[in-house]
């Protein structure tokens, strides 16, 4: 079994992108398994403090033996078929994956300077609940492309 996790800030309050999400999620299966994992979001009042704390939580979830994956407006665009490339990869090298998915006010330095690959996608920044929405439904895309579904 190959797992990928993907680590955010805080509950999706969205009833409509969570249901998505959950969707999505729910449709990756055979030898992968997608995992949704989220740390709580940080109550201090400025935008650095909290990216920073954010970010510690992130990190302390999804680090050990696999890849870090980081998604950042400012990160690599691939489109779906590179996407699907790259997490193929990883899977046939064995390697489990965690993305990382900011808060409100983004990914701390840290977290990008940890990551193996920072990742965009889209040039425009996105909420962070549209954010998971999108990687939820890439991750089931490359899994379809993967298995010929």
């Amino acid at each position: 079994m190959w797992e990928i996790r993907v680590v955010h800030v805080g509950r999706i309050a969205d009833a409509n992108i969570a249901g998505g999400v959950s969707r999505y999620a729910s449709m990756v299966g055979g030898e992968w398994r997608l995992r949704m994992d989220a740390v709580p979001a940080s109550k201090r009042g400025e935008p650095h403090q909290i990216r920073r704390e954010e970010g510690r939580r992130l990190v302390g979830r999804a680090s050990g033996d696999r890849a870090l994956l980081a998604l950042d407006a400012g990160g690599r665009p691939l489109d779906s078929s590179a996407f699907a490339r790259l997490l193929g990869e990883y899977k046939d090298q064995g390697k489990r994956v965690s993305f990382v998915v900011g808060g409100a006010y983004g990914l701390d330095e840290e977290v990008l300077r940890a990551s193996d690959k920072v990742l965009s996608l889209s040039p425009m920044t996105l909420p962070h609940e549209m954010a998971l929405l999108v990687l939820t439904e890439q991750i089931y895309r490359a899994f379809a492309a993967s298995t010929g579904r």
